[in-house]
């Protein structure tokens, strides 16, 4: 995606987040307002700032929520039913991935035939699509991405269209998350800016982006974590420039490698990628001579605080190490199986389908934009080094 099409997004928030809303709200007319936002919504800030818009302005909001962690395809379907039967003037995702992706398919959907879906390519209905994240670490709100899951598998879907035309900055609802979910979306963040620094789509726009990214995770991620509210805005920043390097370059292995891992599992999406990159950042390192830009790598050193790509991978792992994330055993997997107390042989057999079912499943469009090529073979090891799985 183009870099004039990213910095032309509206930005909101950054004084005041209701009198600003309200005011777009007005200067746009928009009468009818479709909001896609889960449950604890109306308990954040944000959710009061729009139940009191709704009631002084007089607008109609209708809600939909009916979206899971990782949003089905058919969720998606029931939601641009319900928008074109509400005929919305505009469509706001407020959330973290799951409702912007939600959200954008929505618009997408709405615009073409359902038994066409996927047959015909996507068409702007011309309808506003506005973001307000309230968690620091998708960046979907600066990505012209969504991913829905059909039969358990992962769909990807790209346009420019649902490329969101306003985005809303309230770093307040970062406040209000869980220091776990803090975690997991801030290595998520993370992810996107490493690779989008070594893709092979990198340019100087992606890498300026991430260097940003990590840079200020690094400097605020303490204090963050302590809901310091200059952190706050920070993190939130550091997230929306990871997204905006990953809308240029797109996402590499540490993505691809990580879909089926993190549903099988069922781990948040920023645990599976780190997961992922815990091995691919070594793994390149060690063979530098397979890359086709190795000053990408001595760029990731830099930003990391290091002078070589060793120094780069050493001081990632320690950051790793510290965020207290990755397992340690290979019993945390059979528990998020309820396989802790099986035989050894039904153990085995399970390690032995699920690393095959692991090197199977994986993205090859996005392994198409890693920076080396990956056999089956070192995909498998990757695999067996996070699962902890001997040879």
């Amino acid at each position: 995606m183009r870099k004039e099409l990213i910095e032309a997004q509206i930005v909101l928030g950054r004084d005041d987040v209701k009198r600003e809303l309200k005011d777009s709200i007005r200067r746009n007319a928009w009468k009818r307002i479709f909001l896609v936002a889960g449950n604890s919504f109306f308990k954040l800030p944000i959710g009061r700032d729009f139940a009191e818009i709704e009631e002084e302005m007089g607008i109609t909001v209708e809600k939909f929520s009916g979206f899971s962690v990782n949003p089905k395809l058919e969720e998606a379907i029931e939601g641009s039913r319900a928008f074109s039967a509400f005929s919305g003037d505009v469509i706001i995702a407020v959330g973290g991935g799951s409702a912007m992706d939600t959200g954008k398919c929505i618009k997408l959907f709405s615009a073409v035939p359902e038994e066409k879906l996927f047959q015909v390519p996507w068409q702007d209905n011309g309808v506003p699509f506005v973001a307000i994240p309230t968690t620091a670490g998708s960046g979907s709100e600066s990505t012209p991405f969504a991913v829905l899951y059909r039969d358990g598998e992962k769909l990807s879907i790209e346009d420019e269209s649902i490329y969101p035309l306003i985005r809303v900055e309230d770093a307040r609802s970062l406040a209000f998350l869980p220091l776990y979910q803090k975690k997991v979306c801030l290595m998520d963040a993370l992810s996107h800016a490493m690779e989008a620094i070594w893709c092979k789509n990198s340019v100087g726009d992606s890498m300026y982006y991430g260097k940003e990214a990590i840079e200020t995770i690094l400097d605020f991620y303490q204090a963050y974590f302590e809901n310091r509210s200059d952190a706050l805005q920070k993190i939130a920043y550091a997230a929306n420039q990871a997204g905006k390097a990953i809308a240029i370059t797109k996402t590499t292995g540490g993505h691809a490698l990580s879909y089926k891992l993190g549903t099988l599992f069922g781990l948040p999406h920023g645990l599976a990628t780190s997961l992922v990159n815990k091995e691919l950042y070594p793994l390149l390192t060690r063979n530098k001579e397979k890359m086709e830009d190795l000053e990408s790598l001595r760029f990731l050193a830099h930003c990391f605080g290091g002078n070589k790509p060793e120094e780069g991978v050493e001081r990632y792992l320690e950051f790793l190490e510290e965020m207290d994330l990755i397992p340690k055993e290979r019993r945390f997997y059979l528990e998020r199986m309820d396989l802790q107390d099986s035989s050894p042989e039904k153990e085995q057999d399970f390690w032995k389908g699920t690393l095959e079912t692991l090197t199977k499943s994986v993205n090859v469009e996005r392994l198409q934009n890693h920076p080396m090529p990956l056999s089956e073979e070192e995909i498998s090891g990757v695999y067996r080094s996070i699962l902890m799985i001997e040879e």
